[in-house]
């Protein structure tokens, strides 16, 4: 038991030796900035009106189309997808046979399936649904007799949001399957 405090008092010398006695410096007194004014907030509103060359902040617009073929596009460029699903509804499927139609009546006419969802859930998950919803929508217009060659598809998960609110409604108007269309080109001689 000795020899153990013999190997404890030079330790406690040591600190003993450290220890510092330390004086608070003085605070120096800064003034507070004044409170900024709120910035505005501006909220985004998608038009009331479907545009029939413009599909979402995003996705591409319709190119190389003639006045004909403009004024023959379907009322509908949309199909609309419940929550966390790629199943067509019934409105859907009307949207699509006019859309099929569109594409049978005008041979040279391609169209482009953007996939896209509402902002909440990861990345990864909304661009591989965006995809599905895409798919089912190509898979409805080649039973309708569009070939498959003349469908793109491209998903855009959640970065094409037509609006940003945070409620159902918005939610609802962002998961969606928009049809953008480009004549294809003969080559110039």
């Amino acid at each position: 038991m000795l020899k153990s405090l013999w190997l404890l008092f030079p330790a406690s010398l040591l600190l003993a030796g450290c220890a510092q006695e330390v004086s608070p410096s003085p605070v120096a007194r800064v003034q507070a900035p004044a409170p900024m004014a709120p910035l505005p907030t501006r909220s985004y509103q998608a038009p009331k009106v479907e545009s029939k060359n413009i599909n979402g902040p995003l996705g591409g617009s319709n190119r190389y189309l003639s006045d004909a073929e403009l004024a023959a596009l379907p009322t509908h460029l949309r199909v609309h997808f419940a929550t966390n699903s790629s199943q067509v509804n019934g409105h859907g499927r009307h949207i699509a046979l006019d859309n099929a139609r569109f594409l049978l009546k005008f041979p040279h006419v391609d169209v482009r399936l953007e996939g896209n969802c509402d902002q909440r859930g990861t990345q990864e998950y909304n661009l591989a649904l965006g995809n599905r919803r895409a798919e089912a929508v190509a898979r409805l217009l080649e039973a309708d007799g569009v070939s498959a060659r003349r469908i793109q598809m491209v998903s855009f998960g959640k970065d094409n949001l037509l609006c940003y609110a945070n409620d159902p409604q918005c939610w609802q108007r962002n998961r969606r399957v928009d049809f953008v269309y480009h004549a294809v080109l003969a080559p110039q001689h």
